[in-house]
């Protein structure tokens, strides 16, 4: 008798085995102790760049005041030691942050060292379009206009306004 009693317990724990549930929990067990026994913590690594890399190195901003177009002229990306600058409705934004899109090469260095705010209102890159004349303008360019200023004010500094500036809207 003691030979069945010791196989019926050998049994059960066999079938206990075989049980799927017990199979999923033993599994998940398993898994929620690799995670912590082989876990990295990432949370205080930090990106740095690599050896090979240089950071971006940027010229000091531009100090605030009004200025003429000729002295805009001056700040079209051209040379990489000076800020980079454009004007939209008279107003003069440093957006030398935006180098690749501004600088020379960039697919927006028509913009700078003049006031667009017609060829930004027409969504334009074409040379004729390149100045601050907006007394044309249907509602629609007058909204993109004001779309592109409250973009460049959110992310540029102001440098100031231009002093003998030709933008001749009102909004």
């Amino acid at each position: 008798r003691v030979d069945d009693e010791g196989d019926a317990k050998s049994s059960i724990t066999i079938g206990a085995l075989e049980s799927p549930w017990l199979t999923f929990l033993c599994t998940l067990v398993f898994i929620i102790i690799a995670r912590r026994v082989f876990a990295v913590d990432n949370r205080s690594h930090k990106a740095t760049p690599s050896e090979d890399e240089e950071e971006e190195v940027f010229p000091d901003p531009m100090p605030a005041g009004d200025m003429t177009r000729r002295e805009l002229a001056k700040y079209d990306g051209s040379d990489e030691t000076k800020p980079i600058l454009i004007a939209a409705k008279g107003v003069v934004y440093d957006v030398t942050r935006g180098r690749d899109f501004y600088g020379k090469g960039g697919p927006y260095n028509c913009f700078t060292g003049i006031d667009c705010s017609r060829a930004l209102g027409k969504v334009s890159l074409d040379k004729e379009n390149l100045c601050a004349d907006v007394k044309d303008f249907a509602a629609s360019e007058r909204d993109v206009l004001n779309d592109w200023v409250a973009k460049f004010n959110a992310k540029y500094p102001v440098v100031g306004k231009l002093t003998d500036g030709k933008y001749n809207g009102k909004f």
